[in-house]
């Protein structure tokens, strides 16, 4: 029996092992990828402990695994919770982001030091373990951060991933049904299954992920990276051509002018005709030059959505700014694209003058009736919000699409700015 627990054990860490490689290797560098792939390590402590416990000899080796068990145990409850309010976008600021791990943390610290309390176990030995208070707190805690993150992801997909949403859901009241039952005493269990629980929910997270794109995958953000390629192409090409060709033309402009004056001078008719036809027609090359160039540039710059956001970002220096794009940007979202971009540069200056911030947060969602920007920092905050000229500008050129803007903040909280365009303005089909 021992052997062929084992071996469903080292199942369960392959499937888990395999699901981070595949993150590892398809998930794009984001926040909410990095927490996830910890969070699966968690889980790898929790089986391999099981494995441990299973061919412990002595009491001592019992005790050790418990310890290594125990980190992913009191770990995983809140490491899921950052991770589903970082997919949602609804990161806790200040001090209450430091709750969950703060918690697990405190838990963790009193399977160190049971011994001196005994609130944890009530008695630990090789034939029994007697669970206390404390445990039984954890326990309720790992429930209540898991069944909260799935509730956030679950209301911020995508209408369209009803599917997704079913196989997110699943994957997390699963394990803490099968833990429910395991520790409820209602069917004898010689083992734990509760990692087996984690084991089917990870096959379903993947399944959601690569079917559904639950989870971003590089693959998209590679086709963002090179679309902003071709636009910073676009845009070295339009500055080269303003600084050459236009210089050029506004210098012959500028000599042909002269030439004009000395002409009329010399009271050469002919030569001054030729001078100022020549001149006129320099000015409307100037002027036609400049055309296309800007004409250029508005194709390069407002072509997709996250095009002028993610050239945003990068172009931050001062602090760490990680975007985040859910669902699929196209050409239906093409005209909302100044707008986004208008409003997300001001956010990211208002951000770096006044929030005193460390970093900043973009998230883009893509829906089936419009847009959703959300961009927060961890600054100072402010107890008053008022009106000045660069939040009354974003409100003006929202309003303007159809669409609502909401300036949220506290002192010491951050400072956040949601923005929901419509496809369609009001009273247009």
């Amino acid at each position: 029996m021992q052997m062929i627990l084992s071996l469903i054990y080292m199942l369960v860490i392959g499937a888990v092992l395999f699901s981070m490689a595949a993150l590892l290797f398809r998930g794009r560098e984001m926040f909410s990828n990095r927490v996830y792939f910890v969070c699966q390590g968690m889980v790898v402590l929790w089986c391999s402990s099981q494995i441990l416990t299973i061919t412990a000899q002595t009491l001592n080796q019992v005790r050790a695994s418990n310890l290594i068990g125990n980190l992913g145990i009191c770990f995983i409850g809140s490491l899921y919770f950052y991770f589903a309010e970082s997919y949602a976008g609804h990161m806790l600021t200040g001090w209450k982001k430091w709750v969950p791990i703060g918690l697990s943390a405190f838990f963790y610290l009193c399977v160190l030091t049971n011994g001196l309390h005994h609130l944890y176990y009530r008695s630990f030995t090789m034939e029994e373990i007697v669970h206390g208070p404390l445990f039984y707190a954890n326990v309720f805690c790992t429930y209540f951060f898991s069944i909260m993150g799935s509730a956030l992801i679950y209301r911020n997909m995508e209408k369209q991933q009803h599917l997704a949403k079913r196989l997110v859901a699943a994957s997390v009241l699963l394990p803490v049904a099968m833990n429910a039952i395991y520790l409820s005493g209602v069917f004898h269990f010689s083992f734990d299954i509760t990692p087996l629980g984690f084991a089917v929910s990870i096959v379903l997270v993947l399944l959601a992920t690569f079917k559904y794109r639950f989870i971003n995958l590089k693959r998209e953000l590679a086709i963002t990276n090179e679309k902003l390629l071709l636009e910073q192409e676009r845009n070295r090409i339009a500055q080269q051509v303003h600084d050459t060709a236009g210089h050029t033309l506004t210098m012959i402009q500028s000599y042909l002018k002269l030439a004009e004056v000395e002409a009329t001078k010399a009271a050469n008719q002919e030569v001054q005709s030729y001078l100022s036809e020549a001149r006129v027609l320099t000015g409307k090359g100037i002027k036609e030059l400049r055309e296309s160039i800007n004409m250029l540039r508005r194709e390069s710059e407002y072509e997709l959505v996250t095009q002028g956001v993610m050239q945003l970002a990068n172009q931050v220096k001062e602090i760490p700014v990680e975007v985040t794009v859910r669902g699929e940007d196209g050409n239906r979202y093409s005209h909302l694209s100044k707008v986004v971009y208008d409003t997300v540069r001001e956010c990211i200056t208002n951000t770096l003058k006044y929030a005193e911030a460390r970093k900043m947060d973009i998230i883009v969602r893509f829906q089936e009736e419009g847009l959703e920007v959300v961009v927060a920092d961890d600054g100072k905050g402010c107890e008053n919000i008022v009106d000045n000229n660069g939040l009354r500008g974003i409100r003006e050129r929202v309003e303007k699409v159809g669409g609502t803007v909401q300036f949220i903040s506290s002192a010491g909280e951050g400072f956040m700015t949601r923005v929901k365009l419509p496809l369609r303005a009001k009273g247009k089909k």
